[in-house]
């Protein structure tokens, strides 16, 4: 933390959390609303003073970067070493033929990925990263179970094949919240 920092702010608060706390974190925050409830608005304003969904990543769940994506030559996403492959051709890969359609959809719905897209940094403010929006919390079990657990959920490929493994071990309810978006996909 720096002086102008609150140290408030580098802590974390369940969702839906009262406490006395929260209170404290409202009024540091300049909140107009002080309910002492750690809601969504709470927390939009929360992550926002941190800077974003992708610092509060890097505060909150530093796990997710505990094993750095393998390169032989530290190459990162975009830098020229390597080709990087698109999202449609990763779906290609890890989805069924007749599942492709809807996992293009998903992607779509929870992140905007498109299928010609190469690399997807998105993170929203419930710290779901990536084309599939896998919940940071989540990550290095899951990552770990469907045998990607060396890589970060930015990695494209590990991206979309932790998705396809959950998909395939336990169903597409995982993307619930955007259903209303990819259901005519079905």
């Amino acid at each position: 933390t720096t002086p102008t920092t609150p140290s408030r702010l580098y802590t974390r608060y369940d969702y839906y959390e009262r406490s006395q706390r929260v209170t404290a974190l409202q009024r540091e925050l300049g909140m107009k609303f002080v309910d002492g409830i750690y809601g969504p608005q709470t927390r939009r304003s929360h992550i926002d003073a941190l800077g974003g969904p992708a610092v509060a990543i890097l505060i909150f769940h530093p796990e997710v970067w505990e094993n750095p994506t393998p390169c032989s030559h530290g190459c990162l996403p975009g830098d020229g070493h390597y080709d990087l492959p698109t999202l449609g051709a990763l779906i290609n890969e890890y989805f069924l033929p007749e599942d492709r359609e809807l996992a293009l959809r998903i992607a779509f719905c929870e992140s905007s990925g498109r299928s010609w897209d190469i690399g997807s940094t998105e993170v929203s403010h419930a710290f779901a990263v990536g084309w599939f929006q896998h919940l940071a919390k989540f990550w290095p079990d899951r990552s770990e179970k469907a045998g990607w657990g060396e890589y970060h959920p930015f990695h494209g490929e590990a991206n979309v094949a932790v998705a396809s493994w959950l998909f395939y071990n336990s169903g597409k309810h995982h993307w619930n919240p955007s259903k209303e978006c990819w259901k005519g996909s079905l």
